[in-house]
């Protein structure tokens, strides 16, 4: 590696520090590019994403959905399947996780050794200067830096959070040795909802507790109801309008809005799940002059914090957190610095909720679009009308697409039920590269396939479905 000679430090183009799915994309680009590279990282390669997020908590849930399938299966006289004598594992489940989680990080060590990512494993010290850092007794210079340090679980500040030894977090939760036999979840967002489903097919009883108005706050308010429902029906208790009030032992108080009265709540565990709070303990931003707010570095949409040659990404600017537009981030940054020019679109990214069925989302709201003025249409497709979703033993579910009345240019798209995170792609596709309706619902999709439901749903906006009516 090159060197500085004056002050005998290693010198680099870019320097990362975070190995997630930020970091680790935006190392290799860079070195794709041709720029000299060191990557930062304390933990483990992949970060929260791979060891205690995306990966780990979705391998959980396949198997839970297989489980949820055989039961189907079993209810069914002619398929000959029987669960008489069947039951779940929880250590082989965990040891599945494992292994997954382990396969994924050594592959990410492997790209990054061959693309001559230099990878130095140690907490990283940013507090002199923005282009110096320091792990141990090592000293690394940078003309560019990245931070891409990522998130923790958030707590709030409520009595007997502390105290109780009931109290988890995701964190936790992913490597607990048993199933509880009951379990609360602190906050009906995303992780709550998905830890939801995963627990009570486990066997545990679950309740959620939610201080908005409803679940999943952040999604289309007609797919939040369908979850609702869906879930009610696993028998999961839900509250919502419900703020926390103190935790004694193994006992959340808790009140409804408008109410008196405390309520309370029993489990063996209390999962906190109120969302994640962006993480950069070891970079003195006040020293060095970084701007923050609510916590978070603030960036432009080139990536950009206002020290010249440092950039954030991923959760510590507090924008979407989420996996893949950490890495869309990364790259976008990576672009910036080696002299091009490029934003970011937080127009197009997708949301998804991996339950059963799946949820999946981009774009605005039924109620963002009507709220900004604009004359909207809104096409409708069931999945109960899909050939290939019957075929598989399914009803449940819509696409549902929003779209400008006079450009026909797409504002939304939401969709719960089968497939739904891998359907969602063709609609930021579509969105990312200007399509109207009409050309998307003159493009031809395979049949029998669950993806003619989008199809479907285009067709509805522009001037019907072929394969379904209804009054309006």
């Amino acid at each position: 590696m090159p060197q500085d000679f004056q002050t005998n430090v290693l010198t680099y183009d870019l320097a990362i520090i975070g190995g997630g799915p930020g970091g680790y994309v935006a190392a290799i680009r860079a070195a794709q590019l041709g720029a000299k590279v060191v990557l930062f990282e304390g933990g483990d390669l992949g970060g929260t994403c791979l060891n205690r997020g995306c990966i780990p908590t979705k391998t959980l849930l396949q198997s839970v959905k297989v489980w949820q399938e055989l039961k189907k299966l079993s209810q069914l006289a002619i398929t000959g399947v029987d669960l008489s004598k069947a039951g779940i594992d929880w250590s082989k489940l965990q040891a599945r996780k494992n292994r997954t989680v382990t396969r994924l990080t050594m592959g990410i060590a492997g790209l990054l050794q061959a693309h001559g990512v230099e990878v130095i494993h140690g907490r990283a010290i940013m507090e002199e200067r923005p282009d110096l850092i320091r792990v141990a007794e090592r000293t690394f210079q940078a003309r560019n830096v990245i931070i891409a340090t990522g998130s923790q679980p958030r707590l709030i500040p409520l009595p007997g959070l502390d105290s109780s030894a009931a109290v988890i977090t995701s964190d936790e939760a992913l490597s607990l040795e048993k199933i509880p036999s009951s379990l609360i979840i602190l906050g009906g967002g995303v992780i709550g909802v998905e830890f939801a489903l995963i627990f009570r097919e486990m066997g545990a009883e679950v309740t959620i507790v939610e201080m908005e108005e409803r679940i999943l706050p952040n999604l289309d308010e007609e797919i939040v109801r369908e979850a609702t429902r869906t879930l009610k029906t696993y028998g999961i208790q839900i509250y919502t309008g419900t703020r926390a009030v103190e935790i004694k032992d193994t006992t959340l108080f808790v009140k409804k809005e408008g109410e008196d009265e405390l309520k309370e709540l029993k489990g063996e565990k209390i999962l906190v799940a109120v969302g994640r709070a962006p993480y950069y303990q070891g970079i003195d931003v006040e020293k060095i002059g970084i701007k923050t707010a609510q916590g978070a570095i603030i960036t432009d949409e080139f990536l950009r914090t206002n020290i010249p040659g440092v950039y954030a990404i991923g959760d510590v600017n507090g924008r979407y957190m989420l996996a893949h537009k950490a890495s869309a981030e990364g790259l976008v940054a990576v672009e910036n610095i080696l002299g091009n020019s490029q934003q970011m679109d937080y127009r197009v990214i997708p949301q998804c909720v991996y339950s059963n069925p799946e949820m999946a989302s981009v774009g605005l709201t039924e109620k963002e679009a009507r709220e900004s003025g604009k004359a909207i249409k809104v096409g409708r497709f069931p999945f109960a009308a899909n050939g290939k979703v019957q075929i598989e033993g399914e009803r449940r579910g819509f696409v549902k697409v929003i779209s400008e009345e006079h450009s026909q240019q797409i504002l939304g798209v939401h969709i719960f039920g089968v497939s739904a995170t891998e359907l969602i792609a063709e609609a930021v596709t579509a969105m990312k590269l200007g399509a109207t309706i009409e050309e998307l619902a003159n493009c031809i999709h395979p049949h029998p396939t669950v993806s003619e439901s989008i199809q479907e749903a285009y067709h509805d906006a522009a001037h019907g479905a072929i394969h379904f009516w209804e009054k309006r």
